[in-house]
């Protein structure tokens, strides 16, 4: 859960650091996107029964490291924090693991075939279970 909160920061982090950092574009657009999305996904992966959207942040933290390549920034400090930013993000994705509950269950929360019945429906008298 920690991870999850690192990653949170980094998102918010990522939002700001052009007006901090004094960067601009193409720099800047990228950060004001990538932070939220990666901050967004990590802060919804807090919650146990949305664990593994955790990985959801992986894209986009990948997507930090190639961006100074691939939008070609002139600035080192844009680079060296997007960089940075990019490998907290890959980083807190490992951590997390699987939750020990289980969430859900499909179908078989609404149908109870063991009685053939819904959920909310009178309980089968005893002739009707005996068939």
């Amino acid at each position: 859960m920690i991870a999850r909160f690192v990653a949170v920061a980094v998102g918010i982090w990522l939002m700001a650091a052009p007006a901090v950092l004094d960067y601009g574009d193409p720099a800047a657009t990228s950060d004001r996107i990538a932070g939220p999305v990666g901050g967004g996904i990590a802060f919804v992966a807090l919650w146990k029964v949305a664990r593994s959207l955790r990985w959801a942040v992986f894209p986009v933290g990948v997507w930090l490291v190639i961006a100074p390549v691939v939008l070609g920034y002139d600035d080192i400090t844009a680079w060296v924090n997007s960089i940075a930013c990019g490998l907290v993000f890959v980083g807190t994705v490992r951590f997390g693991g699987v939750s020990p509950d289980q969430f859900g269950g499909g179908w078989r929360t609404i149908w109870r075939p063991e009685l053939g019945t819904w959920p909310g429906a009178p309980e089968p008298s005893a002739e009707q279970r005996a068939g």
